[in-house]
C-alpha cells in the first residue's frame, strides 16, 4: 500500500477525535465564562471568599475535565494519525502539559481556598500566619508545575499545528494563527510581552486552549481524506 494511501486512511481514523477535542475545548471555556468574580486584593482572602460559592469546585472540575480530554485527544492523535516525528513529539509534549494542569486546576479551587476559608475566620495573628506559609507552600509548587506545563503545553501545541499543517489538515495561515493561539499560555505565564508592559487577562490563556482544541476538531472534520 503506497505512503499516501495509508496518510489517507490514517487522516479517516482522525475524525474520530473531533468529538473529544470539541467537548474538551468548550470544557475549558467554563473557567473564565462562570468563573465568580472578586475584586479583593488579597489573594488567600479572596480564595477564601470564593470557597464558598456553589459553582466555585464545578467549574474547575469541568476546567479539569477539558485538560484530561485535551491531553488524550493530543496522544492519540498522533498515534491513529500519519507517522511524523513532530506529531509524535507534539502530541507527548502537549498531551503531558494538559496532564500536569488538569491536575493543577484543582489546586486552588479546593487545598488552598480550603486554607483561604480557615484564614478568614482565624482569630489571632499567629493562627494567620502559620496558615499563610501554609497556603504559600500549595502555591510555591502550583506556580513551580504550572512553569513545566507551560513549556510542554505551548511547545507541544505548536509542534501538532506543524505536523498539522505536514499532513495537509490546515493551511500556512491558519497554522501560524493557530500556533500563536497555543503559545499564549507559556507567553503569559514567562511574561515574554513585559518587554511592551503588557500581560494577558486572567481569562486568555484558558480561553485561547478551548478555542485551540475547538479548532482542531473543526478541522480535522473538514478535511477530507483524499487530500492526503
Amino acid at each position: 500500500m503506497a505512503d499516501t494511501d495509508l496518510d489517507s486512511q490514517r487522516i479517516a481514523h482522525m475524525r474520530r477525535l473531533v468529538p473529544i477535542f470539541i467537548v474538551g475545548g468548550l470544557a475549558l471555556f467554563s473557567a473564565p465564562l462562570f468563573h465568580p468574580n472578586n475584586t479583593c486584593k488579597d489573594w488567600l482572602v479572596k480564595w477564601g471568599q470564593l470557597a464558598a460559592s456553589p459553582i466555585w469546585i464545578p467549574i474547575h472540575q469541568v476546567a479539569s475535565f477539558g485538560f484530561a480530554l485535551g491531553a488524550g485527544a493530543a496522544l492519540l492523535l498522533c498515534i491513529v494519525g500519519p507517522r511524523r516525528t513532530s506529531g509524535l513529539c507534539g502530541g507527548a509534549a502537549f498531551s503531558a502539559g494538559y496532564v500536569m494542569m488538569s491536575l493543577m486546576a484543582l489546586m486552588h479551587a479546593t487545598a488552598t481556598s480550603t486554607i483561604g476559608t480557615a484564614y478568614n475566620v482565624a482569630k489571632t495573628d499567629a493562627e494567620r500566619a502559620m496558615l499563610r506559609t501554609i497556603a504559600n507552600a500549595f502555591v510555591s509548587y502550583d506556580v513551580a508545575v504550572d512553569g513545566v506545563a507551560a513549556v510542554l503545553l505551548s511547545g507541544g501545541a505548536v509542534l501538532l499545528v506543524w505536523y498539522l499543517w505536514r499532513i495537509r489538515v490546515i493551511s500556512l495561515p491558519l497554522a501560524i494563527v493557530l500556533a500563536g493561539d497555543g503559545a499564549i499560555w507559556g507567553v503569559q505565564y514567562y511574561r515574554v510581552l513585559r518587554v511592551v508592559h503588557y500581560s494577558f487577562p486572567e481569562w486568555v490563556p484558558y480561553t485561547s486552549q478551548g478555542l485551540l482544541l475547538c479548532a482542531i476538531g473543526v478541522t480535522i472534520f473538514f478535511t477530507r481524506p483524499a487530500e492526503a
